[in-house]
């Protein structure tokens, strides 16, 4: 029986085309869907970090049921992309700020009437808030409708204990934060999305029909195809895969040595960029953390402290800067080295970190001086002097005490050192964004070299020369 015979522009129609076009369609879809699928992450995300700042920033308020306060955390909240409302509730679950974002224009007052301007913040119904409300709780803290995603965080207390040997209070709900964020940019970014790939991909699909029913009326069109294989391996496309229907065995030959080549590159290459990711990960932990302690760097305490200052400017609540510098660390490395002065470093680490709130931060600043950020104090200066010496005294008293230090070195028993070493304490307020970074490090600065140069063991307020 004689074998039926096709020309050669059918040979590639039906042996080249077909799988692109099946292929291209494949990866669109895995595409799109996997963009689609980043973007919804990126909302929850977002919203879920909004939340848990705004939970955070409204435990004063919650506390003091301080409703201007919380409103106007609320306002800023709704300052952000895509957030369209904002509930505040005690711990009955009682409102006590509820704003709903119109078009993220101005506020507007519970008492005024509504107008219904496009630009205007308005409350929302009593009716919409229960039903926002009994949407999501602390058992189902996630919901997700056509328009909107609803986030639900509690209010915790975030008291610490004063001392070491009273017990730390527990953790108790105040209240919780409501946020309603909106799909409708979202679903915009889908849509340009799907626009500016399904075009130039019809577009490219419509110029490779075309190209290759010209190029099949040539018998060279599989050489030119094996050609375009391995210039686009070379110039770094190592997806590439070349099909040639062809009974020639030498082409077939020559383009499963090139797809093999080119499937090695793309696996060698694939355990490369692992290797890089990994290395890129490091470095960024080497960046912005201290290899000893763990603790933050000075990059990154500088990128806080501007957080600090602007969120200063915004709620017009003081914040606070230690600077400490350990009084009788070099003794202790002169004597013993390195090895035990870093031990020694570790526990004064941990021993202020201990003493301090989830929200502000402790960073090593280099050799035996800590860096303490404090923010959300209080608007009265007084008060908030009050706040963070109450503070500094603890850490204060936490690293006067004995440290109990273990350590072994080759061919040796363990060895326990017991070893004394205060602290000078150095502390410089800042409101608003009047001062900048530098100069608050410089004025903290100061006032613990102040504390040195009257007995060390002590704490200094920076005072402005006069």
């Amino acid at each position: 029986m004689m074998r039926t015979r096709y020309g050669i522009r059918k040979y590639v129609a039906w042996l080249t085309l077909a799988p692109l076009l099946i292929m291209a369609i494949s990866m669109e879809v895995f595409f799109l869907q996997d963009r689609f699928k980043d973007l919804n992450r990126d909302l929850l995300v977002r919203g879920n970090l909004i939340a848990h700042q705004l939970a955070s920033s409204s435990e004063y308020g919650v506390y003091s049921n301080n409703q201007l306060f919380l409103k106007n955390i609320a306002q800023g909240v709704l300052m952000q992309a895509d957030v369209s409302g904002v509930i505040i509730q005690n711990a009955a679950g009682v409102p006590l700020v509820e704003v709903h974002n119109v078009t993220g224009g101005k506020e507007r007052d519970a008492a005024l009437p509504e107008r219904g301007d496009a630009n205007e913040i308005v409350l929302p119904s009593a009716a919409s808030v229960t039903k926002m409300s009994a949407l999501v709780n602390s058992q189902s803290p996630i919901h997700n409708s056509s328009d909107s995603l609803l986030i639900y965080q509690p209010i915790n207390s975030t008291q610490v204990a004063l001392d070491e040997l009273e017990a730390r209070p527990a953790v108790t709900q105040l209240g919780a934060v409501i946020v309603k964020m909106g799909w409708a940019h979202t679903q915009k970014l889908k849509q340009r999305l799907l626009l500016v790939t399904v075009l130039p991909t019809l577009l490219f699909l419509v110029i490779t029909f075309y190209a290759v029913y010209r190029g099949s009326r040539r018998i060279t069109y599989p050489i030119g195809k094996l050609s375009d294989a391995v210039h686009a391996i070379g110039s770094g496309n190592l997806g590439t895969r070349v099909v040639v229907s062809s009974d020639i065995s030498e082409l077939h030959t020559l383009a499963q040595g090139i797809n093999d080549m080119a499937a090695q590159l793309q696996h060698e290459r694939g355990i490369l960029q692992q290797r890089i990711d990994e290395a890129t990960l490091q470095l960024r932990t080497l960046a912005f953390y201290d290899t000893l302690t763990k603790l933050p760097n000075r990059r990154m305490l500088e990128d806080r402290l501007a957080q600090a200052i602007s969120a200063s400017s915004r709620t017009g609540r003081f914040g606070a800067l230690m600077f400490l510098d350990l009084d009788n660390f070099k003794p202790l490395n002169d004597k013993y080295g390195h090895a035990v002065g870093d031990l020694l470093l570790v526990e004064a680490a941990q021993r202020i970190s201990n003493c301090m709130r989830a929200m502000d931060t402790v960073a090593r600043f280099g050799g035996d001086e800590f860096v303490v950020m404090i923010s959300e104090l209080d608007v009265d200066k007084t008060e908030s002097i009050k706040q963070v010496g109450i503070i500094a005294e603890k850490i204060r008293m936490a690293l006067g005490e004995a440290y109990v230090l273990r350590y072994q070195t080759e061919g040796k028993a363990e060895a326990v050192i017991e070893h004394h070493c205060t602290s000078s304490i150095g502390v410089a307020l800042f409101l608003n964004d009047e001062t900048g970074q530098n100069d608050i490090l410089t004025r903290a600065d100061l006032a613990m070299y102040q504390a040195k140069a009257e007995g060390r063991n002590r704490i200094s307020f920076y005072q402005a020369p006069t």
